[in-house]
């Protein structure tokens, strides 16, 4: 089952870690990167293993800092740990520096941050453990644009391309990028939706607020299920190429290989 909600947690706040176990989020970042400061990563990296040591949970999340996987080798392989969110993740020796360490052959989501990690897209999606694609908006639209208002069109280039590539290398769905604006809930409600649209399936949150919304938004349409079912029951029993749905509509293999991947992955 894919999930809604990605919730981050910096890694050396254990306020927010002691009320990860009551959070609604389908599952949990634990944070080494960006939400810590530089001088305070090894305190973050010592909090995260007296974390794990105390905590019920599995299947959390651990997102590196990249200049430091020498250094977190036993929580990248710790058997809580189910998947490691790479930034930076803009060409092959980055995600090879990772996988070197990775001895456990954790699934990875690929985080690119860059234009050349954009040019680069095929190479990293066929890389080894990569499962899921994501981009790092804050830092890719700060190399590229000279305004502070960023066009509409230069943003969905970027994230098509994530939809595009993930679909083409057989990878999961990818994941929407956080919204640093957390008080305004309306808009990150309609620009979930959009990135729903698009192919992007869960959300990443940096505040409990946010969770609920990508909760509901990515819960799996129960019409969209029984549509998926309609069509491949209806071309299993037609003895041509094509069949006709149960509203009068005009279905073929297309709208089957929607369907079969609609149904396979919810």
């Amino acid at each position: 089952m894919l999930m809604r909600s990605f919730l981050y947690v910096p890694g050396d706040n254990q306020k927010f870690l002691d009320k990860v176990e009551s959070s609604n989020a389908d599952a949990i970042i634990l944070d080494l990167e960006d939400s810590v400061k530089f001088d305070s990563k090894e305190i973050a990296e010592n909090t995260l293993r007296e974390f794990l040591k105390s905590t019920s949970l599995n299947n959390l999340i651990l997102r590196v800092e990249p200049s430091r996987i020498v250094n977190v080798l036993d929580l990248i392989n710790h058997p809580k740990i189910s998947k490691i969110y790479l930034p930076k993740a803009d060409s092959k020796q980055a995600v090879d520096a990772l996988n070197e360490q990775n001895s456990a052959k954790k699934p990875i989501h690929a985080i690119i941050e860059s234009s050349i990690g954009l040019e680069k897209l095929s190479e990293i999606a066929c890389m080894e453990n990569v499962q899921s694609l994501g981009i790092g908006e804050a830092d890719f639209l700060a190399e590229i644009s000279l305004s502070d208002v960023v066009h509409e069109s230069l943003k969905s280039y970027a994230r098509s391309r994530i939809v595009i590539a993930s679909a083409a290398y057989k990878l999961q769905p990818p994941v929407a990028p956080v919204s640093s604006n957390f008080k305004d809930l309306r808009k990150f409600e309609s620009e979930t939706k959009e990135f729903l649209e698009m192919g992007y399936w869960g959300r990443a949150c940096i505040h409990p607020a946010q969770v609920d919304i990508a909760n509901s938004i990515f819960t799996p349409d129960e019409k969209l299920k029984s549509k998926a079912e309609i069509i491949i029951n209806a071309l299993e029993k037609s003895s041509g190429g094509a069949a006709v749905d149960d509203e009068g509509k005009m279905v073929d293999a297309a709208h089957l290989r929607w369907a079969q991947r609609y149904r396979d992955l919810f």
